[in-house]
């Protein structure tokens, strides 16, 4: 299955990602928020932040946040939303997670949330996070995970299969290697369930008719430790309502 560009993917998508409830407040944010300890002082870098839901959760509590993104009409959608509530502390630009254009120790906050599983050097991006952070600052990162590396492949041809810009889900355990090799200490961290109804979760992604049935397939043929992963709801024709979606949410710090 080929891959597709986050920025071909998103760019079409990113008026219904501004407006979308899941991604505007979902239940990641108010952990990421409680492991971040944002304080007035902070000045935050929002990695792949589409259309600034992040960003403007932290605004009133920080100096300042910028948010980078490759996908321009999300950053777009962002800078409305700025002008719109008046929000003069947050800015935007495009740039890669993977080469981040500040200068080093400049941040004392970084999050990222809902977006690592596309990037393709994950370990590059944790290293530019860390070269930008300030000695002490914190790195809070949000993003969907597999349970096992065993089931990994089946759970990556699953998400690409809806978004062809899926790159790869970790588990927990990959997630702490990497951290512990680009030098970051695992402080703290909690897995926050999603339930995502699927016709949502396929809508949002722009998906055709043709991908929603592999979709159904798919999940209606899940052997039990999928099926115990992502604890799936059907209708009485055995048509897909609703599964779970686990989020990791962890605070590092350099």
């Amino acid at each position: 299955m080929q891959i597709a560009s986050s920025r071909d993917q998103f760019n079409p998508l990113a008026e219904r990602y501004s407006q979308s409830p899941v991604h505007r407040a979902g239940a990641s944010l108010p952990v990421l928020l409680e492991l971040a300890e944002p304080k007035t002082s902070d000045v935050v870098l929002d990695v792949a932040t589409g259309p600034g839901n992040t960003a403007f959760a932290l605004a009133d509590s920080v100096q300042s946040v910028i948010g980078v993104d490759i996908a321009p009409r999300m950053l777009e959608q962002a800078r409305l939303r700025a002008d719109t509530e008046r929000k003069t502390n947050i800015s935007f630009q495009e740039a890669s997670a993977e080469a981040l254009p500040f200068a080093s120790g400049i941040f004392s906050l970084v999050v990222s949330r809902h977006a690592p599983h596309h990037f393709h050097d994950v370990g590059k991006f944790l290293s530019e996070v860390h070269r930008v952070l300030a000695r002490g600052g914190r790195f809070v990162l949000a993003d969907q995970i597999s349970p096992t590396a065993e089931i990994s492949d089946w759970i990556d041809y699953w998400e690409r299969a809806r978004d062809p810009s899926h790159f790869l889900q970790r588990t927990v355990s990959q997630w702490q290697e990497l951290a512990r090799g680009t030098g970051f200490f695992w402080i703290k961290h909690e897995i926050v369930p999603y339930r995502l109804q699927f016709d949502w979760w396929v809508t949002q992604a722009g998906c055709d008719a043709e991908r929603i049935a592999q979709l159904r397939r798919q999940i209606q043929r899940a052997g039990p430790e999928i099926t115990k992963w992502l604890d799936p709801e059907f209708d009485h024709n055995n048509q897909p309502l609703s599964f779970i979606e686990p989020i990791l949410v962890v605070r590092m710090e350099p």
